[in-house]
């Protein structure tokens, strides 16, 4: 990771967003044989799923034919379902969604659609993406005739060029009819008076279903595992209950949060609004879409400055005027290498796979000599969280500090700003050792607002030529919660080898990450990075 902190200092977003680089620069390499296939949509028979009967939250997707189309997630549709299916439940232990394919509903016996009846008539959301049989699609709309279909349902394309609203053709528009939020059909109502009041009055079913699907669009452009489940949440937040991690992001600011803010921070407005680089910062986080927190961070690196830290500083973390909070997601919870060079792994042990290259004396690396030295402990390849670890240049710095058990790490990331300028970016965490050797606390002031962070030590090669990291924090002043992986290497390029593909891919399914959700760093102009120690 590169940094938190100050994602939400901005009221909430309005539809225009600023430009966003890409979301996968490239997609890193998979052991051989490891590949799950279509996924495990078919591994129980489709008369065999049911609900769970604790389920508080049933979701249902429909997958594009048999599910072993590539996704735009990089992977087999049928995986990115299963996937997502057990991430949903990571959130919220209640909460279950069932994939099932196309082809399953649409090939079924009697017993198989009956079966499928039960389950959507028992589901509170549908998902479609890419239907496309017509079997089905008219199945669908005798289900919906007879009232059998969730209240909430939507149908998406599968391909990522695809618009989202439909193809235009007989089949696309028989899916916009059968869309339905609010009780109001978003893409298949053509009654101009519902349009004009869904533009303008905003307290009507047609407003309200307008803007949900704005925001679910805009998730689901942009195709990573992360927006998906959000698709997921944002649904269940709307129709069934209450989803922390969305209706703190959507908090507003009311009256009682203005009264704050004007009362116990008038002169940080103030200096931060007659600033312009501050209040291009503002503006730009108010543009940027739902959950962005790629656009978000982006706008805070951007436009970095010690105005628009001491206003983030003032309103959310010293007085907390929106009321925010945010906790660690803690599901899964992996547990850390637990042996390292064939000895039991111990605190002082991990702490020198942190600081590797930066002094192979201490850790070991190399040689264990000076001549062995590098500017920095690692440099990131590859990296899960897509708002926090594609910065390209991620050169990782860990040290012991000078007070006796201190402990410090100050990631040095370039950041494209938003007029195209490159420039470096630094910040500077306190680690503390967890109960378990290998794992970590850090903290860090991110422009204005604390994240706090468990990080643990997933894997690490025995040469110091890779370390797999895995953490979870929460900015809570600002309710934002995250999670990510970190994979360092000694010259910023990925592994290749067999062997360590395995490895890799082992300890992150053991964090609940697929290889797919991964992303390399771009390492090629690192040349002039500020890493002498201050």
């Amino acid at each position: 990771g590169s940094g938190r902190g100050g994602q939400t200092a901005a009221p909430p977003a309005s539809p225009a967003s600023p430009a966003t680089p890409p979301r996968s620069p490239g997609v890193v390499p998979r052991a051989a044989g490891r590949s799950s296939g279509p996924g495990a949509t078919d591994s129980v028979p489709l008369t065999q799923r049911q609900w769970r009967p604790d389920a508080a939250a049933r979701t249902l997707i429909i997958l594009p034919g048999d599910g072993s189309g590539v996704s735009p997630y990089k992977a087999p549709w049928g995986e990115v379902g299963a996937h997502i299916a057990q991430r949903l439940e990571w959130a919220d232990p209640s909460f279950q969604l069932l994939p099932v394919t196309e082809a399953e509903l649409a090939g079924g016996g009697p017993e198989a659609k009956a079966h499928l009846t039960h389950l959507m008539s028992s589901a509170q959301v549908l998902l479609g993406v890419g239907v496309s049989s017509p079997p089905l699609i008219a199945a669908l709309q005798r289900a919906e005739q007879q009232g059998q279909l969730p209240p909430a349902r939507l149908f998406l394309p599968a391909d990522a060029a695809a618009p989202v609203g439909g193809a235009g053709d007989e089949r696309g528009r028989a899916l916009e009819a059968l869309s339905a939020l609010h009780g109001w059909a978003p893409l298949g109502d053509n009654n101009p008076i519902a349009s004009l009041a869904a533009q303008f009055l905003s307290f009507t079913p047609q407003a309200k279903a307008a803007h949900l699907f704005g925001t679910i669009k805009d998730l689901w452009r942009r195709h990573t595992s992360d927006d998906l489940l959000f698709v997921f949440l944002v649904l269940i937040n709307e129709y069934v209950t209450p989803v922390k991690e969305v209706y703190m992001t959507t908090k507003g600011s009311d009256l009682a949060s203005l009264r704050c803010m004007l009362t116990q921070c008038r002169q940080e407005i103030v200096d931060c609004v007659t600033d312009p680089t501050c209040k291009a910062g503002l503006d730009c986080l108010q543009g940027c879409a739902f959950n962005d927190q790629v656009c978000q961070y982006r706008c805070i690196v951007s436009y970095e400055t010690p105005r628009f830290g001491n206003f983030a500083l003032c309103i959310l973390q010293k007085h907390n005027c929106r009321s925010m909070s945010a906790e660690m997601p803690m599901r899964p919870d992996p547990a850390p290498m637990s042996t390292f060079r064939g000895k039991p792994l111990t605190h002082e042990a991990a702490e020198d796979m942190f600081v590797a290259w930066m002094s192979p004396a201490e850790s070991g690396a190399g040689a264990g000599t000076p001549a062995d030295a590098l500017p920095f402990s690692w440099l990131v390849a590859a990296g899960k969280n897509p708002a926090y670890d594609f910065f390209p240049c991620q050169h990782q710095l860990f040290y012991r500090g000078k007070a006796r058990g201190s402990f410090w790490y100050e990631p040095v990331f370039k950041a494209i700003t938003l007029d195209g300028r490159q420039v470096w970016r630094r910040r500077k965490y306190r680690v503390r050792r967890g109960d378990k050797p290998g794992t970590f606390h850090f903290s860090v002031l991110d422009n204005g607002v604390t994240s706090n962070e468990f990080w643990r030590i997933m894997d690490c090669d025995d040469g110091y030529q890779w370390c797999l990291f895995y953490y979870s924090g929460a900015a809570s002043a600002a309710g934002l919660s995250y999670s990510g992986a970190v994979l360092g290497t000694k010259d910023g390029t990925y592994p290749t080898e067999p062997d360590t593909l395995e490895r890799l891919e082992a300890a992150l399914d053991s964090a609940g990450i697929k290889p797919w959700e991964l992303s390399f760093v771009d390492n090629s102009a690192c040349a002039g990075a500020p890493l002498a120690m201050t």
